[in-house]
């Protein structure tokens, strides 16, 4: 005789059935499993080396460079004899840019090479010895309109002075825009004009005098033209330019105007000696530069824009994404498996055990738990693995305080008394029929604990605790981007929104797993 009875539901299809239901977790689940599918294939689905300059990238990729980002530009040193030679090679050059957040300087085997950094337009200063010129960088197209002394050349006397014999010193200045301002009234006015110029340093102890109290400022200042003598004792020299010859010898005078200098020799009463560098050249007085590839908006070609190094943000992300899940996956995994021992001991055995692991929780317990992650990195020192440990340090009281109060509960149970009472070991019937149990509050507690985690490292990251600041991790990614947040939304929308879908997963699809294993809830 056939019966109708219809079997149970085993308890996975029961939480299968009830985890169906909830389709917000099950879109979380398909977020969980696509996050952690990247962070595997990471190194191969990054389009460009999360850690190199795009522009170093693009001719191995095939991509034509259209635009200039840096320039090299050639300085010319000019002798007393009107001979010139190449001003880089074996010259002690000093460069000093106006404002090195538009455009820097650094020196190269014939010149200066000049990258922008930065949208505007700033000046370079070029100085060796006593010698000083300077052009203009204009980045983006983004002119000021200021207009600078580039060089300063003078026309000296090509003969030996005799003893008490003067003579007036023609100057020029070469200006950033190609112009040139002949005489001292003229140079004087056009300084005077443009006294918003920030000049460089003075020069401090160079063996040069003045020669007036009138010049007593030095080199460097803005109070025009100023000349001055390396030895009054064979020449003196005016405010307006005029030598004089007072004893015999060779000196020189130095020219300078808004930290633009040139340098002549003077001879008395003997030949005039071996030609001397009188003045730099820069081979360009004003130069153009683009900055199309750092901080580049979103595009085909960047689908996240790059950051404040040229890097492919979207390459770093992806990248992070390892990390991340590294340091949420691994120190939930150590905090769960302590806390839950710990919590399995407690709540069965009970009495001073209990008492011990309570107060340890609760010591645990009484710090917010990023700073008692902060306190571990102190004590530890900053990297990825002390993150992992740090952030497991805090969420080991959680699982013992959850996982002890299921054990107290469940060892008043009847089939836990049967067991004892047939004389079943301990470790049998914790692991057996206790700690099994536990399995549904540890995995929903994990599940969300796994966001909070990531949250906490990217915070530890974004405070400069993560060892390597210049690593693609996401929190690493928001600290180099804050500073300039306010001007640009990309290099720290796009790390934020990754760790904000990342966490919101894992607390959606912990959320989901808690309604599916409530046993309260039906079907």
């Amino acid at each position: 005789m056939q019966t109708n009875e219809r079997k149970s539901p085993s308890p996975f299809r029961t939480f299968l059935g009830k985890f169906r239901k909830q389709r917000v977790a099950l879109i979380s689940l398909g977020a969980v499993m696509a996050i952690i599918v990247v962070g595997l294939l990471a190194p191969w689905l990054a389009p460009f080396d999360p850690h190199r300059p795009v522009t170093d990238q693009y001719q191995a990729k095939g991509i034509e460079v259209n635009q200039i980002t840096s320039v090299s530009v050639p300085l010319v040193l000019w002798m007393s004899d009107g001979s010139k030679k190449s001003g880089g090679e074996g010259t002690n050059l000093t460069l000093h840019s106006e404002d090195r957040q538009i455009a820097a300087a650094r020196k190269t085997g014939d010149g200066v090479l000049v990258n922008a950094s930065g949208d505007g337009s700033t000046s370079i200063l070029i100085a060796t010895g006593e010698l000083a010129s300077r052009f203009k960088v204009i980045v983006s197209s983004q002119d000021d309109g200021q207009v600078y002394v580039s060089r300063l050349f003078a026309k000296t006397p090509q003969y030996s002075l005799k003893l008490g014999e003067s003579a007036q010193v023609e100057v020029a200045a070469v200006l950033t825009d190609g112009n040139e301002v002949t005489g001292l009234a003229d140079i004087l006015a056009f300084t005077e004009k443009n006294k918003a110029v920030e000049v460089s340093k003075p020069v401090a102890n160079d063996g040069f005098s003045n020669s007036s109290s009138s010049t007593q400022g030095g080199a460097g200042q803005m109070s025009g033209l100023v000349f001055q003598s390396s030895d009054s004792s064979i020449v003196e020299v005016t405010p307006e330019g005029m030598i004089q010859a007072v004893g015999e010898g060779i000196g020189t005078v130095r020219m300078s105007v808004a930290g633009v200098s040139t340098v002549i020799p003077i001879a008395v009463n003997q030949p005039l000696a071996a030609p001397i560098p009188v003045s730099v050249e820069p081979g360009e007085l004003q130069i153009e530069l683009i900055n199309a590839y750092k901080h580049q908006p979103p595009s085909s070609l960047h689908w996240f824009g790059t950051d404040h190094q040229n890097r492919d943000i979207f390459s770093r992300v992806l990248l992070g994404t390892r990390e991340t899940m590294l340091i949420g996956f691994v120190s939930v995994a150590i905090g769960a498996v302590i806390g839950t021992i710990l919590g399995l001991v407690a709540g069965y055995y009970g009495r001073w055990i209990d008492g011990w692991i309570t107060r340890f929780t609760d010591v645990l317990l009484a710090f917010p738990g990023i700073l008692l992650a902060i306190a571990v990195i102190a004590l530890l020192g900053p990297g990825v693995t002390n993150i992992i440990f740090a952030v497991a340090v805090f969420t080991i009281p959680i699982f013992i305080r959850l996982v002890r109060g299921s054990a107290m509960a469940l060892k008043e149970m009847t089939y836990v008394e049967a067991a004892k009472s047939i004389g079943v070991r301990d470790s049998v019937i914790i692991m057996r029929h206790i700690f099994p149990g536990t399995m549904s509050v540890v995995m929903v507690y994990l599940t969300m604990r796994i966001g909070t985690a990531i949250l906490i490292g990217a915070s530890l990251s974004f405070l400069g605790l993560g060892g390597d600041i210049t690593a693609p991790e996401w929190g690493a990614m928001l600290s180099a981007a804050k500073d300039n947040s306010r001007n640009l939304f990309h290099p720290t929308f796009f790390p934020g929104l990754a760790i904000v879908i990342t966490v919101l997963s894992f607390n959606l699809l912990g959320d989901g797993l808690r309604d599916a294993l409530d046993p309260k809830m039906k079907e």
